[in-house]
C-alpha cells in the first residue's frame, strides 16, 4: 500500500510541477522562473502548511527542508522537459494554446486531488477542521504564492471553483479515513483515491461547463456595455 501511495506522490509531483511550468513559460519566464515557479507550484503549499504546523502545535522543520531531496529533483526534472518541449515546438506551442490551456487544467487537477490528500491525512489527528484547512494550503499556497509572484490574482480566488473542489475532496477523505474505514490497512489508500476523483471530477467539470463562484460585480462586462451603447 505505501509503494501505491508514494506512486500516486509522485504522480501529483509531476503534475503540479508541469502545470506550474506551463504558467510561468505563459508569462515569459526564463529557465531558472520556470524550475523556481514550479518548486513554489509543488512545495510552497506544504511549506506554509508547515510552518502555521510550527506555530501552532510545535511540529519540527518543514518536510521540503528535511525528507523530500527525491520530490524536488522530480519537479526540476519535469520542470526543465516542459520548459524544452515549450523551447523546441514554439510556433505549435502557442498556436495549441486551447490544448495547452486543458493538459494544464488536466495537470493541474490531477496535482490539487493529490496535494490535498496528503495534507488532510498528515493532520487527522487534529481534528476535521484542522485538517481540511491543511488539505486546502497544501494544495493552494504554492499557486497562489506563484501567482503572486507572477502580480497575477491567484486562480484559487476567481476562477473554476478551485478552493471548494479541495475542501469537498478533503472532507471526503477525512470521512473514509477516520470513519468508514477508520483503522482498515488500506484506509489511507482509499480515502486518497476517492479525495484525488472527487476533487478531479469537480475541477474538469467546471473546466468543461465553465463554473465559477458568484462575482458580486463584473466590472469589465458594465465598462464593455457602457462602450458600446456610448458608440450607438
Amino acid at each position: 500500500m505505501e509503494n501505491v501511495l508514494a506512486v500516486i506522490n509522485i504522480i501529483g509531483i509531476i503534475s503540479f510541477a508541469a502545470a506550474g511550468a506551463m504558467v510561468a513559460i505563459d508569462k515569459e519566464t526564463d529557465l531558472f522562473g520556470v524550475i523556481t515557479l514550479s518548486l513554489i507550484t509543488c512545495f510552497g503549499g506544504g511549506l506554509i502548511r508547515d510552518m502555521i504546523a510550527g506555530g501552532i502545535i510545535g511540529r519540527e522543520l518543514p518536510a521540503v527542508f528535511t525528507d523530500m531531496k527525491m520530490e524536488i529533483i522530480i519537479c526540476i526534472l519535469t520542470a526543465l522537459v516542459v520548459f524544452l518541449i515549450a523551447m523546441i515546438t514554439k510556433e505549435k506551442y502557442v498556436k495549441e494554446e486551447t490544448k495547452v490551456e486543458f493538459i494544464n487544467n488536466f495537470l493541474d487537477a490531477l496535482g490539487i486531488g493529490v496535494f490535498t490528500a496528503a495534507g488532510t491525512g498528515a493532520y487527522m489527528g487534529l481534528g476535521f477542521f484542522i485538517s481540511m484547512i491543511m488539505g486546502l494550503l497544501s494544495s493552494v499556497g504554492g499557486s497562489i504564492t506563484r501567482d503572486v509572484i507572477l502580480n497575477t490574482i491567484p486562480v484559487v480566488l476567481r476562477k473554476r471553483i478551485y478552493a471548494i473542489a479541495c475542501m469537498a475532496g478533503s472532507a471526503v477523505y477525512y470521512l473514509i479515513a477516520g470513519y468508514l474505514m477508520k483503522g482498515a490497512p488500506t484506509s489511507d489508500l482509499v480515502a486518497t483515491l476517492c479525495c484525488v476523483g472527487v476533487i478531479f471530477v469537480i475541477r474538469m467539470c467546471a473546466t468543461f461547463f465553465r463554473w465559477n463562484m458568484p462575482v458580486a460585480i463584473r466590472f469589465s462586462e458594465i465598462q464593455q456595455e457602457s462602450n458600446e451603447t456610448t458608440k450607438k
